[in-house]
Formats: C-alpha cells, sequence, structure tokens
C-alpha cells in the first residue's frame, strides 16, 4: 500500500481505476500543451540539435508536472485552501499558456528569458496586450482558463478531496526551482522549451532584474501607446511614398553621391542614380528605438515619455489622410518593444522578423532579401496610393554577409584590439550585401502600377564606430561616426514640384537633422500645414525638407538617453549646424568639436567653444553625464 501511495497522486483506499483515469487527467494538460506546441513549430524542431531537442524535452517534464501539480492540488484542497491553488492554476493557464499563444499567432515567437529583459517587461506587457488587442487576447487566454477549472472539477469527483495537498505544494516548489536553474540554451535553443516553461523562466528573470535594478525596469522601454485622436483629413493622395530605414549605416561607409565610383553601395546607385542627396545628415542619437521614435513622431530625443506615448505614428496620420499603410521589417519586434510600443496601428499590410524566422536575433534579425521579397509582393497587392516603411536590419552588429559574395578582406567579427582593420571589412560586406536587396526594392517599386509616381526616401537609424573611440557598435557615445548618416530622396519626373525639387537641390552640403524627417513624410502626403494638424505640428521641432528643412543655426539636443528608452550608459549634448559637443559617463568634461574642419573629430576644441552648447546641453536637470 505504501509503494501505491509513492507512484500515485491518489490517496489511500481509491481504487485502481479511478486512480488511474485521475493519473491520466492530471497528466492531460502538460500533454496537451507539449502536443500543441510540437504542431505549431514541428518545422522549426526539425532543425533542432540533440542538445536542443534534450532541453526541450526536459521542459516537457517540467510542464506536465507542475500542469498536473496544479491540476491535482487545486482538485483536492478543500475550505479555503482552494482559494489560492485555484487562482493559481487560473493564472499559470491563462498567462502562461495562453498568453504565449496569443504572442506566438501574432509573432511566431515566444517571451523568453531574454526577450523580457531586452525586448519587453513582463508585467506592463501583459496589461498592455490586454487593453490594445483585448478581443484576440481573450480568445487565447479563455480556453485554457475554462479548460483548467473545467478538468480540476472533473478531478476532484474522481479523487477523494480529503487527501493532503503538502507534497502537492513542495512538488510545485520543487519544479519552479528546477525553472529558475534551468538555462534555456543559446543559439538556436534559445526558444528550446515549452512555452509555459519559456514564461516562468521569463517571468523569474524579470523579478531578479526588479530586485536588482528596481524602478528602472519597465521605464527602460517604450509602453503602449494612447495616441491623439487625428480627424479625418482632406487631401488628395497623388504620389506614393517609400520610406526605406536600414540599420547602422554611416555617411562614412554609404556612397551617397552617386556619380563618384563606388565600393559598399554601388547597386543602388545605379538604381536610384539621379536620387537627391543631402551629405550632411546627422541623427539625434545613436539608438535604434529613439531613432526611430523621433522619426515616426517627430518628436525632439528629450520630449517627454508621455508626448511620446500619445503622438500620432505615421501611418495614423496617412490612414486619416485615404492612403493604404504597410509596415515591413526584419527587425525583431521584441527587441525595445516595439511590439508593444507600435500595437494597434492602422496597417493595411504588415510583416516582420519572426514571421521569416521563427527565432531571429535581437541583433540582426531575419534575412533582409526575404524581407524585401515579401515588401515587394504585398505592395503589389497593397496597390496605390500608398505609404510603406521597410525597416532592414542585417547591418547591426555582428552584421549579416553573404560569405560567397563579401568582396572585402580579411575580415571577421570584432575579437578585441588590433582587430579594426578586420571588423571594419565585415561591416562594408554587411553594407554591400544590403545593398543588393536595397536595390532590388527600390527597382522592383518602380515597375509596380503607379511606381512612377513613387517617392522613394532612404536612411538610417544611426551610424556605427569601428574603434574610433576603441568600440565597435553604437548608443554608448555621439561621435560622428555613430550619428552621421546617409540620406537621399529619389522622385522621378512631375513627382515632386518644380519647387520642391530646387529645395531639395540646395540642401546638399546643409547640415540637417532625423527631426526634419516626420514633417518631410508630412509633406509628401500634403498635410504639413493641415489647419486640423496644427496643436500636434506644433510639437514637432523639425520642418520639412522640401521646404528648407530646418535653419542650421537652430540648436538640437542629441542624446541616448531618452525618456522613451533607457540608456545603460550615459551620455549626450548638442549640436548646432557643424559645431557639436557631447560628453559620456567617463568622460571628465566636455568635448567640442567642428565637423567642417575636422570631420573625424580628432581635435577637440577648447569647451569654451561651444560653452552656449553646453548650457543647452546641461539645461532641463541633465546636468553632465560625467
Amino acid at each position: 500500500m505504501r509503494s501505491q501511495r509513492h507512484l500515485s497522486f491518489a490517496p489511500i483506499g481509491v481504487t485502481a481505476r479511478p486512480r488511474h483515469l485521475a493519473s491520466f487527467l492530471v497528466a492531460l494538460p502538460g500533454i496537451a500543451l507539449v502536443l500543441l506546441d510540437v504542431f505549431r513549430r514541428h518545422d522549426q524542431m526539425a532543425h533542432w540539435g540533440r542538445p536542443v531537442l534534450f532541453a526541450y524535452a526536459a521542459s516537457a517534464v517540467v510542464s506536465v508536472l507542475l500542469l498536473g501539480t496544479l491540476v491535482h492540488a487545486t482538485a483536492t484542497a478543500s475550505g479555503w485552501r482552494r482559494v489560492p491553488w485555484t487562482l493559481l492554476l487560473l493564472c499559470y493557464g491563462g498567462l502562461a499558456c495562453g498568453a504565449q499563444s496569443y504572442l506566438f499567432a501574432r509573432y511566431h515567437s515566444y517571451i523568453n528569458r531574454r526577450s523580457v529583459l531586452v525586448g519587453t517587461s513582463m508585467l506592463p506587457s501583459v496589461g498592455q496586450q490586454l487593453v490594445a488587442d483585448i478581443g484576440a487576447f481573450s480568445a487565447a487566454i479563455l480556453p485554457p482558463v475554462v479548460g483548467a477549472v473545467v478538468l480540476a472539477a472533473i478531478v476532484s469527483r474522481v479523487l477523494d478531496a480529503r487527501s493532503s495537498t503538502t507534497r502537492h505544494l513542495d512538488l510545485t516548489l520543487a519544479a519552479v526551482v528546477s525553472i529558475a536553474a534551468c538555462g534555456v540554451s543559446n543559439g538556436g535553443g534559445e526558444q528550446a522549451a515549452t512555452p509555459d516553461v519559456l514564461y516562468l523562466s521569463a517571468f523569474i528573470e524579470l523579478a531578479h532584474a526588479r530586485w536588482i535594478h528596481h524602478d528602472d525596469v519597465g521605464r527602460i522601454y517604450p509602453g503602449s501607446r494612447s495616441p491623439i485622436a487625428i480627424p479625418h483629413l482632406k487631401t488628395e493622395p497623388n504620389r506614393n511614398i517609400l520610406f526605406i530605414v536600414t540599420e547602422s549605416v554611416r555617411a562614412a561607409d554609404s556612397c551617397v553621391e552617386p556619380s563618384k565610383p563606388c565600393e559598399t553601395t554601388p547597386f543602388s546607385n545605379r538604381a536610384a542614380k539621379n536620387r537627391f542627396i543631402l551629405q550632411q545628415m546627422r541623427a539625434v542619437d545613436s539608438s535604434t528605438a529613439i531613432s526611430i521614435a523621433v522619426m515616426w513622431t517627430g518628436l525632439a530625443v528629450d520630449a517627454s515619455r508621455e508626448d511620446f506615448h500619445r503622438m500620432p505614428l505615421v501611418w495614423e496620420y496617412a490612414h486619416n489622410a485615404g492612403y493604404k499603410t504597410a509596415y515591413f521589417t526584419s527587425q525583431n519586434l521584441f527587441f525595445g518593444n516595439q511590439a508593444i510600443w507600435l500595437s494597434g496601428l492602422p496597417l493595411d499590410e504588415t510583416f516582420s522578423a519572426t514571421n521569416i524566422d521563427p527565432n531571429p536575433t535581437y541583433e540582426t534579425g531575419a534575412n533582409d532579401g526575404a524581407l524585401v521579397t515579401q515588401s515587394l509582393e504585398r505592395l503589389a497587392r497593397l496597390g496605390a496610393p500608398y505609404v510603406a516603411i521597410v525597416h532592414l536590419s542585417n547591418t547591426h552588429f555582428p552584421y549579416e554577409i553573404d560569405p560567397s559574395d563579401a568582396p572585402f578582406q580579411p575580415q571577421r567579427v570584432a575579437f578585441g584590439s588590433g582587430d579594426r582593420l578586420h571588423v571594419h571589412n565585415r561591416y562594408k560586406d554587411a553594407i554591400y550585401a544590403q545593398d543588393k536587396h536595397i536595390a532590388r526594392l527600390v527597382e522592383g517599386a518602380r515597375t509596380l502600377p503607379g511606381g512612377e509616381r513613387t517617392v522613394i526616401v532612404f536612411t538610417s537609424d544611426h551610424g556605427e564606430q569601428m574603434r574610433e573611440w576603441g568600440a565597435v557598435g553604437h548608443a554608448n557615445t555621439l561621435l560622428d561616426a555613430e550619428i552621421h548618416i546617409p540620406f537621399w530622396i529619389d522622385a522621378q519626373g512631375t513627382t515632386l514640384t518644380p519647387e520642391e525639387r530646387s529645395t531639395l537641390a540646395t540642401l546638399r552640403d546643409v547640415p540637417l537633422t532625423t527631426l526634419d524627417v516626420m514633417p518631410t513624410l508630412l509633406d509628401l502626403m500634403g498635410l504639413d500645414g493641415h489647419p486640423d494638424l496644427a496643436p500636434i505640428r506644433t510639437k514637432m521641432p523639425g520642418k520639412s525638407l522640401l521646404r528648407g528643412g530646418s535653419p542650421p543655426t537652430t540648436p538640437v539636443i542629441i542624446s541616448n538617453c531618452s525618456p522613451i528608452f533607457a540608456c545603460a550608459f550615459k551620455n549626450w549634448g548638442a549640436i548646432q549646424g557643424q559645431r557639436k559637443v557631447f560628453a559620456t559617463q567617463n568622460a571628465h568634461k566636455w568635448s567640442c568639436f567642428d565637423l567642417a574642419v575636422d570631420p573625424h573629430e580628432e581635435a577637440p576644441l577648447p569647451p569654451k567653444e561651444c560653452a552656449d552648447l553646453i548650457r543647452l546641453a546641461e539645461a532641463d536637470g541633465r546636468g553632465s553625464p560625467f
């Protein structure tokens, strides 16, 4: 009799048939979850190696154990003891199982330990998804919640309710500890666990982060938006707008001037050889999340967090002006909480990294070539007039290259001091590989119906440091290598008015910033100056490039520390024309430069030469980063 007690959940006195039925019922939720997950991801799992499959099998055992324990404890507890077990079962079924199903349906990926810290925060995400998409979210969480309650009720009728639940608590705690201690393997196996194990593991990781970082966690990234309502905008759309944004491409390694021989971007040069070029465009930061927030809202980098969450985005203006809208990105939308921040947009077509690859990296995302193919197919289906953004990502570190066509040698991923030539060559190979896709996108957009009426705007979110100050990458400084970016506009025939063409031609060598991007997009839609947008437009400090852009005499804050995206490493400054000042956390003074005579920032000026910019950079309570 003692051995039977150890082998079964059933208490003493329960007959064999009910005991076996109860054992099957308590194991059923975990088994069903594993089978459903295998059905969803069998193509992905087919490419997993043995260590990854072993990790998944271990997580499947934990799922069966944990879900079974919760069901059994809920069924056999009596009196007030049943309440906490029921609530725990409902929360676990609804969130760890249902919420993960919802996320997979939208992004083809589950929340895991890394995404909860890098790309989103757990508790705000649950609440924001619930508010933003209540119908789909409810449809995902209700079945496991209802199923759990019904199953617990059935088990309670089969088993003797007098069973003690002490051992169930022990088992539950053991399972939780096992999950917390279990590191989900890196690389291709980062999602190699059942959805509930991934969710619980992420929750534990977030709890640990909150313990360490306190209130900073949850305000690192953007949250859900509550945009200001836009009225129906009376306009007559007469041109398409295709905005191509790439990742981490600096002006120094991109041939903006099409008339010169070009090594890194020869394909787009040929595809848009009559484009208008803006040689002195600079981002106001060197961080992707901040860059896109600035370009898609028109707000300054130091705008309030509330304003960033209330400001309409490009697509919302376009939709209310009668344009069809699209957003295609090879970025992983879990990164920087983009999935939450962009939820609820009026998009007619959308496609992201997790539609291409179920496990895209947070760094380089999914394949840019696959994204361009999908973008052209969906633009053809979308029809004109449209406003579409294609957001590429493979030029992010560690830089995706085409090994069969990599002309810059020798090259390798960064390893440390002395690798500048090698990593720079790899970076240029990544730009070269991506440029083929950009050229294909430009040429393909021109061949679509209405292609001759398409205005193509191209830029990068920010630049990249190549060991100029010892590092590879971006976001930790405001070196010109990290904020000086390529920018051009390509429009055929009479798509632009003679006045617009003339104005763009005069901006070739004028210092400009990405604050002017959003006003330019509005102008291309025929909305800049629209009286119904006046209250919103006053929040945008920039000016349309079609109207000359912002005067170079206007000083602008530059920063990687924004209310919309916190910085891990303090650095900020200000820029006015070609004069710039910035500092980093480890600096002991402000660095002042005149980019007109010192474009590589090799000869800093005395700080007094930037005294006015220093006062601006330190205003509004910012002080100095050091």
